[in-house]
């Protein structure tokens, strides 16, 4: 009768215990994050006798959690090339969309200037079509000015994604470091690590990795996660995260860079293409390879275009007869001396002396002590000269420059010379009077041989192989191609993400038909237990009935 009354006891405790476990389970199955849980069962030992076993009824085991380590980390590498293509993606599609508006770019304004130098050609005394030239070069320099505005306000707000990122790194790396403490305190408490705080683990896991790629070492008594980044510096170390750090570069205050701090508290820059994966990788890249690309050929588009029109416009005439003045204004050219300098010396009256030669690039000149030298974008070393005078000037791809005093061995300086001039140029000329059409001083009103020496330079090949239009159009294409081939790129990853995402829920997420399924079948368990109890009371009153 005793064993009775037990059975029917062990089988309603594991019964509300496997209830408990399949409620949770559909209470959270919404949840992507919840790790499902599996009860499990087992004979509560027994009775040999010369009759046979008897059972003591069921117990419960444990309580385990749906979890394949595997399929974590192949989620994980797949969030982070998606998240890198959508870093990327997101800023691509505005340089795309801005450079390539049909109706309204750099390329229409220009045709409609050679446009209307045509129309001032048949009659190079009328007013409304000087003024319409006039206007047009306004139009010219505005949309210029307008898309060079727009790029650096994308270099603006990249810097600000970037510091976002790396603050939601830290954010996630402390939180990360505190769940490993909590988890080796409470399994060194009870043994087991508790599945809320597993789950709460994964999910700041997948959020790391949406920020950045890294590599996971599991500790699978604790549950303890050690983190790494590609390069093998940790992130995560037992209970101590590591941070990372942004700040402007030395080399050049309006982009922002990232640093790794060391267990000794001291910054280094990271090299940017060593971070291949997650969003801070699209944003590098974006940053220094789509950006880069279109401001450089927009600056250099309009420095060629401005020099090219001045040259040519000065040698003609206007209505006074007045030589040609320069059609277009462009910024002074400027270097920045590296904030980590021990010198005073700056790089200062920059001019160029040949206008074919001069590169959109970025240079760094450094000095040993003795000597300049001059490094490319690409770590190429650069042709140089240092030619004599007071002061002696370095000269190199068509620039010009005073060497400064007060400069230490050590001391660099980043150059760009073309930097903000597609932002900068403006329209030179205060009057469509001024417009120098004539080819001759006393060629009379009807004078227009410079404006069709002007409307020539719309065939010349001005950048490489290319004329302005040409040089603008192979830009847009240049721009289109990488975001269609990001864009293509990041649905081959959405297809990629929603396959092993699909791959973990069905190892660890909740099926919540099955999960009816199993509250029905342990109510059902329940409601047999209950008969038990009820049996054995019965036979108790019986056995109590008979006198």
């Amino acid at each position: 009768m005793n064993n009775l009354f037990s059975l029917a006891k062990s089988g309603l405790s594991t019964a509300q215990l496997a209830l408990s476990v399949v409620g949770s389970n559909l209470t959270n199955s919404m949840s992507s994050n919840y790790s499902r849980r599996d009860i499990i069962i087992g004979e509560s030992g027994g009775l040999a006798t010369p009759q046979g076993f008897y059972g003591f009824g069921a117990q419960v085991f444990g309580v385990q959690r749906a979890y394949d380590a595997f399929a974590n980390s192949q989620l994980r590498g797949s969030i982070s090339s998606w998240s890198s293509l959508t870093g990327r993606h997101e800023q691509l599609t505005e340089i795309d969309d801005m450079l390539g508006n049909e109706s309204d770019n750099v390329s229409v304004s220009l045709n409609n200037l050679f446009k209307a130098l045509a129309t001032l050609e048949g009659n190079a005394e009328d007013g409304p079509s000087r003024s319409a030239v006039y206007n047009s070069l306004g139009a010219l320099t505005q949309r210029f000015n307008e898309s060079g505005k727009r790029l650096a306000g994308l270099e603006k707000s990249t810097n600000t994604h970037i510091e976002q990122s790396a603050k939601d790194i830290n954010s996630a790396t402390e939180q990360l470091a505190e769940i490993n403490k909590q988890l080796e305190r409470i399994q060194a408490q009870n043994g087991t690590p508790p599945a809320d705080l597993l789950d709460q683990r994964d999910a700041l896991l997948e959020g790391l990795s949406e920020q950045i790629g890294i590599e996971v070492s599991e500790n699978k008594i604790t549950g303890r996660v050690d983190i790494t980044l590609t390069d093998g510096r940790p992130l995560v170390s037992g209970d101590r995260a590591y941070k990372l750090e942004t700040s402007p570069s030395a080399s050049d205050p309006d982009k922002i860079i990232v640093s790794y701090v060391g267990s000794d508290g001291k910054a280094s820059p990271i090299n940017e293409s060593s971070i291949r994966s997650g969003r801070l990788a699209g944003l590098f890249k974006f940053r220094s390879e789509d950006l880069e690309v279109a401001r450089n050929e927009l600056n250099q588009i309009a420095f060629q275009m401005a020099t090219r029109f001045n040259e040519q416009h000065e040698m003609g005439f206007d209505l006074k007869g007045n030589p040609g003045e320069p059609l277009f204004s462009l910024p002074e050219i400027k270097a920045i001396a590296n904030s980590g300098n021990t010198g005073t010396g700056k790089l200062e009256n920059i001019k160029v002396a040949d206008p074919s030669k001069v590169r959109a690039e970025d240079y760094v000149i450094s000095f040993d002590g003795a000597n300049w030298t001059v490094t490319g974008a690409d770590g190429r070393e650069v042709d140089a000269s240092v030619m004599p005078g007071n002061p002696a000037t370095l000269a190199f791809d068509g620039v010009n420059m005073e060497l400064p005093s007060g400069v230490n061995a050590g001391d660099s300086f980043s150059l760009n010379p073309l930097d903000g001039m597609a932002e900068g140029i403006g329209r030179a000329i205060d009057s469509a009077d001024k417009i120098a059409a004539a080819e001759n001083k006393d060629g009379g009103p009807g004078d227009h041989g410079n404006l069709s020496l002007l409307l020539k330079i719309q065939e010349e090949k001005l950048i490489g192989e290319n004329t302005l239009t040409g040089a603008y159009t192979k830009l847009v294409g240049t721009i289109g191609a990488n975001a269609r081939e990001v864009q293509s790129g990041l649905k081959s990853a959405e297809i990629d993400l929603d396959t092993k995402y699909n791959t973990k829920q069905a190892l660890s997420g909740v099926d919540s038909y099955e999960e009816n399924v199993n509250l029905q079948m342990f109510m059902q368990y329940y409601q047999a237990n209950t008969q038990i109890l009820k049996t054995a009371t019965e036979i108790f009153d019986t056995l109590l009935s008979i006198r």
